[in-house]
């Protein structure tokens, strides 16, 4: 036995009940307590909704509330970045660096580097075994 389609209980909770269609969902309502259930349900939620006030919306919080948020928020980011610590200013005037410093993107000029010699290598090895550009493939067969 198929049970009646939701939107059919809100129209009926809603008292929209008009029609053959709406007729036969209520004899099945009458005999199924699945679909019996629910339409009390929805009606129960109706009749609240309907009584409710404008003092029983919810309010907006205290301004003081959004600050404390964004202040929370704001402090857990920073934590969760974590800034290396300052260099010394000796260090600096004395310009020391290392290769693994991200100060100056070494380490990204390196990895371009590395990629960029890695698919030169890859087309001089294609290009020795006579696969090189404009080539086609040899069939093995």
């Amino acid at each position: 036995m198929d049970h009646v389609d939701p939107y059919h209980l809100v129209e009926l909770a809603l008292g929209h009940s008009t029609g053959d269609a709406y007729v036969s969902a209520l004899r099945h309502v009458a005999s199924c307590p699945r679909c019996s259930s629910e339409l009390a349900q929805m009606t129960r939620v109706v009749a609240v909704a309907r009584g409710a006030r404008i003092s029983d919306l919810p309010s907006a919080p205290p301004e003081r509330v959004w600050q404390r948020i964004a202040h929370e928020v704001l402090q857990a980011d920073t934590r969760s970045r974590g800034h290396p610590a300052p260099r010394s200013a000796a260090k600096r005037a004395c310009g020391e660096r290392h290769w693994w410093s991200t100060d100056t993107g070494t380490l990204e000029h390196l990895a371009v580097i590395a990629l960029v010699a890695g698919g030169l290598l890859v087309l001089w090895m294609r290009i020795r075994a006579g696969y090189g550009p404009g080539r086609r493939l040899r069939s093995p067969w």
